[in-house]
């Protein structure tokens, strides 16, 4: 009985054994007729799909090169856009040179013609004024004894040639002026009233009849005051770095040589002189008191150093502010009737050249000035036009104006 028990349970093993690899062997079967079937049923689409995906792949790269090729063409694009820039800046440029070139070639003719007038006027007086000139009194020259006579202070270029006219050549001949013979020369170059006087020419050419030992020998006493001076406030310089002091007016070749000798060469130094600077210099070099801060030596030398040195920039800019001035108003003038503006309180030199620059030379002129016309005087001289409003400009020229024309109507008279 035992014996079958167990033949019965082996034989029900194997069954089983049996049945579960029937089983396997079904789904085997069955999976792999699923798989043949399904991939009879999609390997059509699958091939229709790579096909599909390898265009895209080719599409792809066909975007990717015209993408390249249109980023190139916009890097050419914008290469081709900075040059026409460069174009366009560089025809501006030319432009501007040209607007600039007319401009300066407006304003030169507009010089000359003033200037033919002027020299035509000037002539005409130098030759009636050298028939009243008293030789006797400073004596005669010749062009061979002739003297830089643009060593003494307020005798430019201009002013030399007018007086060579007159044949006077020699530091000499000035140094012996009277005050009659100033009045008279004065007249015959068409110089400013009083300005001889107060520019000191007569005592300028005594000092320069000096001999030459004797001016080397002031040098180097001038030399040795070196040490008065505040450099580390002005500012050190030396030869090569000088400047033509002569530029600012009241600065001679004389005055230049001992402001030299002083260790002073340059504009800039000037423009940071202070009022002790301004004393010890003029002791220094044994100037006039008073002359340094009345030409307005520091005001020149500040705007010469804001320009560079060069007058060409300053000169275009005061001819455009010419044309704000309201001359209908105020009056047209020319140089021949210039009035010495200095006589009014708060006009130096420097202020008077660059009021004759605007085309303003007269009392009557100032004693008329519009509101507007002392705002662009203001913005020439680069002061406040409260300090034209201090100094009583309009007020002063009314006086001096009146005062010319009655010692005018007296003279003629």
């Amino acid at each position: 009985m035992s014996t079958l028990i167990i033949l019965f349970a082996q034989t029900k093993s194997a069954a089983i054994i049996e049945i579960l690899l029937l089983l396997l062997v079904a789904v085997i079967i069955g999976y792999l007729t699923s798989w043949l079937y399904y991939r009879s049923v999609y390997q059509k689409r699958i091939e229709v799909l790579e096909s599909e995906r390898h265009e895209f792949n080719n599409h792809i790269i066909n975007l990717n090169a015209d993408k390249s090729n249109l980023k190139k063409s916009i890097d050419d694009k914008n290469r081709e856009i900075e040059y026409l820039k460069m174009d366009v800046n560089a025809l501006k440029a030319l432009n501007r040179e040209a607007l600039h070139e007319t401009e300066n070639m407006n304003i030169k003719k507009k010089r000359a013609e003033q200037l033919l007038i002027q020299k035509d006027e000037a002539l005409v007086q130098l030759l009636h004024g050298k028939q009243l000139l008293d030789y006797d009194s400073f004596g005669t020259a010749t062009e061979a004894e002739r003297d830089d006579l643009q060593m003494i202070s307020g005798i430019g270029s201009l002013i030399e040639g007018r007086l060579n006219t007159l044949d006077i050549y020699t530091f000499r001949q000035i140094s012996k002026f009277t005050p009659r013979d100033i009045d008279t020369i004065n007249n015959a170059i068409l110089y400013f009233q009083g300005r001889i006087e107060n520019d000191e020419w007569v005592a300028q050419a005594k000092e320069l009849l000096n001999s030459e030992e004797e001016r080397m020998e002031l040098l180097e006493k001038i030399r040795r005051r070196k040490e008065l001076i505040e450099y580390n406030r002005i500012g050190v310089a030396n030869m090569e770095e000088a400047d033509d002091l002569t530029v600012i007016s009241g600065i001679g070749g004389w005055i230049k040589e001992k402001l030299n000798a002083l260790g002073i060469y340059t504009f800039k130094q000037i423009s940071n002189f202070t009022n002790d600077d301004v004393k010890t210099v003029t002791e220094a070099i044994e100037f006039f008191p008073g002359r340094i801060e009345r030409d307005e030596w520091m005001q020149q030398a500040s705007e010469l150093v804001l320009k560079a040195g060069e007058m060409s920039e300053l000169l275009r800019t005061i001819e455009g502010k010419r044309e704000m001035i309201n001359f209908d108003k105020i009056g047209v003038a020319y140089l021949h009737q210039a009035n010495n503006l200095t006589l009014i309180n708060g006009i130096g030199i420097w202020s008077e050249e660059r009021l004759n620059m605007l085309g303003i030379y007269t009392f009557e002129q100032i004693s008329r000035l519009t509101p507007s016309d002392i705002e662009t005087i203001a913005g020439v001289l680069n002061i406040s036009p409260d300090r034209i409003d201090k100094h009583k400009w309009i007020y002063q020229a009314g006086k001096l104006a009146n005062s010319h024309t009655a010692t005018t109507m007296f003279t003629i008279n």
